[in-house]
C-alpha cells in the first residue's frame, strides 16, 4: 500500500481516518507543517542578537563557553516549530555546537530562567542609570558653559569699544576651568585696576591687560619661593636696559627651592635699592647680595 498523494485534494478527501492516521502519512503532514512554520519564521535582527549576547555576558548558557573561543548563536528556549516566539524571554545565548545538537530539547532549569530575568532587570537598571548619567553630564556641561559665560561677560563689561574674540573667549574658558571662576573674576579686577592706562584706547588697554591677567593667574598658583623668583625677575627687568634671562636662571637655579625662600626675600629687598643695573653687572650684583646674605646669617 502506497501513501496517498497529499497534494491531490480530491484523493485526500477520500482518505478515511484510519489511512490519515497511518504512520508515513502523519510524518509527511508533520514535515509540511514544519516547512510552513520555517517559512513564516522571522529572522532575528542584529540588535536583538546583541542584546541577548550582552544579557548572557557573551557566554553559552548550555556549556559555559565564551566568545571569542566559540561562535555564539541565539537559540529559542521553546522551539519555533512548537510555537516559540522571538521575545527576549524565549531567547538564549548558545554556542554553535550546543545549538546544532540541541534540537527540540527544552531548558527546564528554573534557575536559568530566573537568572535571565535578573539579568534583564539589571540591564534595564543600568540603562536607566546611564540615562540619568547622561542627563547629569548634560546639566554639568550647561552649568560649565554658564560659569564660563559669566567670566566672559565680566571681562566684556569693562570695555566700551572692544570685546573678546573667539580665541579670547576660549582662553577665558580654559582659565576658569584651571583656576576657578572666583579666582579669575578677582584677578580680572586686580589687573584692571593696576594696569589700566587712561592715555590708551580701550583696545590697547584690553590687549595689554589681557596678557597680564594670565601672568597674574599663573603667579598666584606658584609656591611662595617661585613667586619670589618671578618677583626678582620683574625687578631686574625694570632696572636693566637688557635682561639676559638665560644668565639669570643659570645663577638662580641652585637656589630655586623652598629652602632658599628667606634668601630670595632678602635678594628682592636689596635689588629695590638699586636705581639702575647694567646688563654686564647683573651676575656681580646677584652674587654680592648672595654673599651678603650668607654673612648676615653666619654672624
Amino acid at each position: 500500500m502506497t501513501p496517498p498523494n497529499i497534494h491531490d485534494k480530491q484523493k485526500y478527501k477520500k482518505v478515511d481516518k484510519r489511512e490519515r492516521d497511518w504512520g508515513p502519512f502523519r510524518f509527511y503532514r508533520l514535515s509540511l507543517y514544519k516547512l510552513k512554520i520555517m517559512a513564516e519564521r522571522k529572522s532575528l535582527s542584529k540588535s536583538t542578537r546583541f542584546e541577548v549576547f550582552k544579557r548572557d555576558s557573551f557566554t553559552c548558557q548550555y556549556c559555559g563557553a565564551k566568545a571569542p573561543d566559540v561562535i555564539l548563536e541565539v537559540d529559542h528556549i521553546k522551539p519555533v516549530c512548537d510555537g516559540g516566539t522571538n521575545d527576549l524571554m524565549n531567547l538564549i545565548t548558545s554556542c554553535r555546537d550546543c545549538n546544532r545538537g540541541k534540537g527540540k530539547k527544552k531548558i527546564n532549569d528554573k534557575s536559568t530562567l530566573s537568572k535571565q530575568r535578573e539579568q534583564i532587570e539589571e540591564l534595564n537598571l543600568r540603562r536607566q542609570q546611564l540615562e540619568m548619567l547622561l542627563d547629569w553630564r548634560d546639566g554639568m556641561s550647561s552649568l560649565k558653559n554658564d560659569i564660563s559665560q559669566a567670566a566672559i561677560d565680566s571681562w566684556n563689561s569693562k570695555w566700551v569699544n572692544t570685546s573678546l574674540s573667539d580665541f579670547g573667549e576660549s582662553k577665558i574658558k580654559i582659565a576658569v576651568k584651571r583656576y576657578g571662576l572666583s579666582s579669575v573674576l578677582e584677578t580680572m579686577d586686580e589687573v584692571y585696576d593696576k594696569y589700566f592706562d587712561f592715555s590708551k584706547n580701550d583696545k590697547d588697554n584690553a590687549n595689554y591687560i589681557f596678557d597680564k591677567l594670565f601672568a597674574a593667574l599663573n603667579f598666584k598658583t606658584m609656591p611662595p619661593y617661585r613667586q619670589k623668583i618671578s618677583y626678582i625677575k620683574g625687578i631686574l627687568k625694570n632696572k636693566m636696559n637688557y635682561f639676559n634671562e638665560k644668565k639669570f636662571y643659570s645663577f638662580i637655579r641652585p637656589i630655586n627651592n623652598e629652602e632658599s625662600y628667606e634668601l630670595l626675600v632678602y635678594m628682592a629687598e636689596e635689588l629695590k635699592k638699586y636705581s639702575k643695573i647694567n646688563s654686564s653687572e647683573m651676575e656681580e650684583v646677584l652674587q654680592g647680595i648672595y654673599t651678603s646674605f650668607n654673612n648676615v646669617n653666619n654672624e
